[in-house]
């Protein structure tokens, strides 16, 4: 099943006792409507952990119930809060949600920084390589990124990241040093010894909140789910956040010069 999340509703993605995450709601949303009974039995999985503060549109979970795709997610939907499902399919026995063809992540900027730069650094990262500089992972740290680009977009610049797996903490320190490269604050050769990993540097750590696992690809189609109810309610919490960013915007000109 498909889920999409904001990362600021949550303490990240993997449960933990105590706070409110995204495993968990979903865990609970699925008991409640009886599609499950607890994550053991049902061999409850994630594809992606992704860190908090991190928001995702593709992220997948996969769980054995008797319940059809279609009957799953409109149940999910009606028992979740701040989870979204939007698609579903049923996978054989012995599939595993963490064995991907390919995760796409993509950070997003604001469209003041230099495109080029950012991707030129960003391309140092194609291929494989041992990134123990770069995740706080200690014990696989080699990893191969099929592609790493900056692409510019109407007012922004989107970087995007795909691979079939990362490591902890990865593409935020990625993104942090692709940005020290184009402020100056390190070099090309900078990233190149961090890579060759036989000393320790430290780049930086982005923030999380524009990190978005945009989808999760295995090797046949998800196909969507169509829920009218939860299209409704989704709309409607849209128009309300315009709303309100309507009402800062007029007090931010408050604040603004004569």
């Amino acid at each position: 099943m498909k889920i999409a999340y904001r990362g600021s509703d949550f303490h990240g993605q993997a449960r933990q006792p105590g706070l409110r995450t995204v495993e968990g709601e979903v865990l609970h949303a699925l008991v409640r409507t009886r599609a499950i009974r607890d994550a053991r039995t049902s061999r409850f999985q994630s594809a992606s952990r992704t860190d908090a503060g991190v928001s995702a549109l593709g992220n997948v979970v996969a769980f054995d119930t008797r319940f059809a795709p279609e009957a799953a997610v409109r149940g999910f939907n009606a028992k979740a809060r701040g989870v979204w499902a939007w698609a579903a399919v049923e996978v054989p026995e012995d599939f595993s949600a963490r064995r991907a063809r390919e995760r796409w992540y993509r950070y997003l900027l604001d469209g003041s920084h230099d495109s080029e730069r950012i991707d030129a650094a960003l391309q140092r990262f194609e291929g494989e390589h041992d990134f123990r500089n770069f995740t706080r992972d200690r014990s696989r740290t080699v990893v191969r990124i099929d592609y790493a680009r900056a692409i510019p977009e109407a007012d922004a610049i989107a970087l995007d990241f795909k691979a079939p797996s990362f490591r902890w903490n990865l593409v935020r320190r990625l993104v942090s040093a692709a940005l020290r490269i184009e402020a100056g604050k390190a070099s090309l050769a900078d990233l190149e010894a961090a890579l060759d990993g036989h000393r320790s540097l430290d780049l930086g750590l982005a923030p999380p909140e524009p990190l978005v696992l945009m989808d999760v690809v295995y090797g046949f189609e998800i196909p969507r789910v169509r829920d009218p109810t939860t299209e409704d309610r989704v709309r409607d919490l849209l128009a309300e956040r315009e709303r309100d960013a309507k009402i800062l915007h007029e007090i931010a000109r408050k604040f603004d010069g004569p």
